[in-house]
Parts: C-alpha cells; sequence; structure tokens
C-alpha cells in the first residue's frame, strides 16, 4: 500500500478542527465513474466545497491512499452520528461503468472494471488494518468497521447502498464480512512481521568486538537508547502520527517498496535515528546490499561502524580508548547523533543511561547462549512463535519465515546458527534450547 499525505486544508470541515475518539472505520465508494483520486481532492478541497470531507481516497488506478485530514479529525462523512465515532475512507470508482439511476449501473468493461475494483478492495484492507493497529481496534468486533450501507441500518448514517453495490454489480465475491476477514489477517501478518533483532548483550558484544573499549561502548549504546529505546525498528513518535503508521508498518513498507520517501521524509529512523537524507540513502543502499531489513539490527550495527570508520573518525578514536563512559557520551551526543537540545540536562539524561549498560556489561565476555556444537544431528526447542528462519546462517541473509513454536533437528552448525533439517533455512540458535 503506497500511502500519500493530501490534507483537504481549505475545507471548511477540515478549518473546523473538531477532533474526535476513533471508535471505528467506514469504507464507502464514491458513487461515480471516477478512478482518480486526484479529481476529489482538487474538487473538495476549496472553502465553498461544504458538503463532505472524509480521511481519505484510495485511487482506482494504482490503489494509491491519499490521506486527506488528520486521522481523529472529525469528518463529513457519514451523514449520521457515525461522524463523531468514525473515521471514513472514499474507494474511488472503474471509469468502465455508467449509472442509470440510484445504486444501478452498467458495465463497459467487465474485466478492467474488476481490476480497478480489486485495487482499490486491496489497498482498503491493508489501510483499515494499518488503522486498527493504530487506535487499537478489533476489527471483527460489532459495529467497528462498517460500510456506509451497514452504518444507514444502524441508524448511523445516510441512506446509501456503498460499497456492496459496486462488488455486487461487478460480480466479485467481495463482501463486508470477507472485508472484516482479510483486514484481521492483515493485522495477523503486521505482528508478524519481526526483522532481526540483538539483545542488549548482543550490541554490548559486537561494538566490543569492533574494538572499543567497554566504557566507549557503553557511551555509544546509552546515546543509542535514547534515540530508539535500542530498537532498530523505532520510527520517530511524530511521524508515527503525521505518517500514519506504527514502527513495524513503517518497516514493512520501507522493505517492499511501497513507501517510496524514506530517504527524505526527514523521519528519524532506527537504532541511531538516522534523519538526514544522506545518512538514510546510505543506509538504505547497504541494507539492500545485504538483501536484508531495512529494520534489522544487525545491518544497522553494521552500518553505524562503516560511519564511524568513514565520516566519524574523530568519534571512534575516543570510543577506542577512553575509560571515561562520560567522555564517550559526550562524544557522541555532541559529534555523531548532535540532537537540536544539547543541554546539559540531555548530556547527564545520556550519561546516566551510559553508566547503567557499563556496569550491566563492563569486563564481562561476550555472552553466548548457543547450543554447544556437538553429536550433529540433534534436537532444538523453540518456545517463541517469531523466531526467523533465514536463507544463511546470519542476519545479512533473507528472511524465509518463521518457526514457530516446536522442536527442530539441527543438521548443521555455522557461526552460532543452525541449519534445520526440513530445508526451510537457518536459525539463530541462541534463541533455542538443546533437546536432551
Amino acid at each position: 500500500m503506497k500511502l500519500t499525505e493530501s490534507i483537504l486544508t481549505n475545507n471548511p470541515c477540515y478549518k473546523q478542527g473538531r477532533k474526535i475518539t476513533v471508535k471505528g472505520l467506514m469504507l464507502h465508494s464514491v458513487g461515480c465513474a471516477q478512478p482518480s483520486a486526484a479529481v476529489f481532492i482538487r474538487n473538495w478541497n476549496k472553502a465553498d466545497y461544504d458538503r463532505a470531507c472524509v480521511h481519505g481516497f484510495i485511487d482506482g488506478n494504482d490503489g494509491t491512499v491519499y490521506q486527506t485530514l488528520p486521522w481523529d479529525h472529525r469528518g463529513w462523512h457519514a451523514g449520521g452520528a457515525a461522524n463523531n465515532t468514525h473515521i471514513g475512507v472514499e474507494m474511488c470508482e472503474p471509469a468502465e461503468i455508467k449509472y442509470t439511476g440510484g445504486a444501478n449501473f452498467t458495465v463497459l468493461d467487465k474485466v478492467k472494471a474488476q481490476v480497478s475494483a480489486q485495487k482499490t478492495y486491496l489497498s482498503a484492507v491493508e489501510l483499515f488494518a494499518m488503522l486498527c493497529e493504530k487506535f487499537s481496534l478489533n476489527p471483527t468486533a460489532d459495529g467497528v468497521i462498517i460500510s456506509h450501507s451497514e452504518g444507514y441500518k444502524r441508524g448511523v448514517a445516510s441512506g446509501h447502498a456503498d460499497p456492496e453495490h459496486l462488488w455486487r454489480g461487478l460480480g466479485l465475491p467481495f463482501t463486508m464480512d470477507t472485508f472484516r476477514k482479510d483486514v484481521e489477517k492483515a493485522m495477523d501478518m503486521m505482528k508478524e512481521y519481526v526483522p532481526g533483532t540483538m539483545t542488549e548483550a548482543d550490541i554490548f558484544a559486537f561494538f566490543k568486538s569492533q574494538g572499543m573499549t567497554d566504557a566507549g561502548v557503553a557511551g555509544l549504546m546509552g546515546n543509542l537508547y535514547a534515540e530508539s529505546g535500542l530498537k532498530a525498528t523505532n520510527l520517530q513518535n511524530s511521524y508515527e502520527k503525521s505518517l500514519g503508521m506504527s514502527d513495524e508498518a513503517y518497516t514493512r513498507a520501507v522493505d517492499d517498496s511501497s513507501y517510496g520517501n524514506f530517504v527524505k521524509d526527514s523521519a528519524g529512523y532506527g537504532l541511531a535515528q538516522w534523519t538526514y537524507w544522506s545518512r538514510k540513502q546510505a543506509l538504505l543502499e547497504f541494507a539492500i546490499k545485504q538483501n536484508t531489513s531495512i529494520g534489522d539490527a544487525k545491518m544497522q550495527c553494521e552500518f553505524l561502524m562503516t560511519e564511524l570508520r568513514t565520516k566519524y573518525q574523530s568519534v571512534l578514536n575516543v570510543l577506542t580508548k577512553t575509560t571515561s563512559v562520560k567522555q564517550a557520551s559526550d562524544t557522541v551526543l555532541l559529534q555523531f547523533e548532535r540532537p537540536r537540545d544539547q543541554s546539559e540536562a540531555v548530556k547527564s539524561r545520556r550519561v546516566a543511561f551510559s553508566q547503567g549498560f557499563f556496569d550491566k556489561y563492563a569486563n564481562s565476555a561476550p555472552e553466548n547462549a548457543t547450543v554447544a556444537a556437538s553429536n550433529l544431528p540433534y534436537r532444538v526447542k523453540v518456545s517463541i512463535p517469531d523466531l526467523n528462519i533465514r536463507k544463511g546462517p546470519g542476519t545479512g541473509y533473507a528472511r524465509t519465515g518463521f518457526t514457530g513454536v516446536g522442536v527442530f533437528t539441527i543438521i548443521e552448525e555455522q557461526d552460532g546458527w543452525g541449519r534445520l533439517k526440513s530445508g526451510a533455512g537457518w536459525i539463530c540458535l541462541k534463541y533455542a534450547e538443546k533437546v536432551m
């Protein structure tokens, strides 16, 4: 799903600025043979267009979603009480139909019309899954996701037949029940999307293996924690709201190229909250070269080391020599992260984080919780539902799926990774327990 912001700032509804507590989502279709969202946006974004205003349009040509109101803004879409509780989204309709009266139409080219309607349906599923995740909504709960037609039957919307009339008239197998179930499935897929992760101990061990002192690693990690909570998929909070995407949804969209503005959107992202366009472009190119997710923690750590070695040598020199946690933390803050606020309060806060990592991990050997190699093949127990399976022994290899909880047979080991007997790929043995 491609999501583009195009707020109707001239529409009287937007200017009213009323907010709602989002309790549900309403699906509409425009009721005329016009697949272009741009046409509606152009016509509705006027000071004298006081008849309607929705939160988004879905283009019938390519499925692009155009957000036209802030999601928590009260819209004029339902013609009833649902305006006070529901987000409203319009699907554009195919050019290959001709209305003959009311909700009735003839079909001029069935195949082309069906393709257009399928595109809007699929984008609507992805959008509603994202919004349900954002506002903690259960897509199958009564009254949460409804059509304009269902809203009319419930007495919370005006008398319309959309969008079910369109699907019926085109002979498509879509209903609001199938739509709600598809949204639920899409949400499940979003929850399963977990790029390669690293524990605090993993991160400390990695940077220590790159020649940093304990104080240097701690100073770096304290800053990374302040920036992202050491979460590699972290999207800057203010952009979660403006883009309407969670950390996971943003990461997935960058990975599958459905969101094409990663480099220039100015949104802080990842362990170091990379923001400036040239650094984000370099990060994206690095991830693509490694054939891994933009949110993969090991890849980001390796990219960070590349930056230190090529563009921030003075910072790296400090981190490889210092015995002072404060010197390391201040150096990373002032010369590498360089946030707008560099006050003494910010320095003290980051030094405190850094000291915590030093106290916890300094002078310790890198943790190795992997299963000891012996007597291949052997079985391991996986107790988490989303352990990544990769094409090769490392996070630099593409993910092929997840194990699920269960017992698996390992037939080969390499660098702390085990190859599955099933042929599905490799798993990190750190997250597996040998079955005796």
